[in-house]
C-alpha cells in the first residue's frame, strides 16, 4: 500500500450504528414462550423478556411492545393485535397471548413492535440479543418474528 497525495476523510458512523468499544448497551439478555394446554384444549402462551445491560446490569422501565399475528385455519383471516409490559426490578416482564385453539389457529407470529428504556441514555443493541437455534439475533432485521407453531406443542 502506497500513500495517497489527498488525505482520505474517514467515514462518519453515528453511535448508534456500530457498538462503541467500552460503552454500555442494553439488549434482550433472555427470550422465551411457555405454552399450556388447557383442558378445554385451548393453548395459553406467554412471551418472557429479560434485558440486561453489556455490563451485566439489570435494566429496569424498559417499555415493550409485541405485536402477534394469527391465520384462521376455517376461513384464512387474519388478526393483529399489540399487548406491552413494562421490566420490573429484575429486568424482567411477560405478555400473555390469547389462548387459541389449535384446530382454529395453528401457529402464532411474534414480532418486536417497539422496545425502549424509559430515563435512560444507554442504547439499545439489538445485535446482542439472545440467538434463536439458526444463530440469528431474535428481533433483528435478520430474524424479526418469532413463531409458536401449536402443533409442536
Amino acid at each position: 500500500v502506497s500513500p495517497t497525495d489527498q488525505p482520505v476523510a474517514a467515514p462518519i458512523v453515528s453511535p448508534t450504528d456500530q457498538p462503541v468499544e467500552g460503552s454500555e448497551y442494553w439488549f434482550i439478555k433472555r427470550f422465551n414462550v411457555v405454552s399450556k394446554t388447557r383442558r378445554n384444549e385451548k393453548v395459553k402462551s406467554y412471551a418472557k423478556f429479560k434485558l440486561k445491560t453489556t455490563k451485566n446490569n439489570l435494566v429496569e422501565n424498559a417499555l415493550i411492545e409485541l405485536s402477534y399475528e394469527s391465520v384462521n385455519n376455517q376461513d384464512q383471516t387474519s388478526s393483529q393485535t399489540s399487548r406491552s409490559c413494562t421490566t420490573n426490578a429484575k429486568g424482567k416482564c411477560f405478555i400473555s397471548i390469547p389462548a387459541f385453539h389449535p384446530d382454529d389457529v395453528s401457529s402464532v407470529k411474534l414480532n418486536l413492535k417497539n422496545i425502549d428504556v424509559v430515563d435512560s441514555e444507554l442504547m439499545y443493541d439489538d445485535m446482542l440479543n439472545q440467538r434463536n437455534s439458526d444463530n440469528c439475533p431474535l428481533f433483528t432485521d435478520d430474524c424479526p418474528s418469532v413463531i409458536i407453531d401449536h402443533n409442536d406443542l
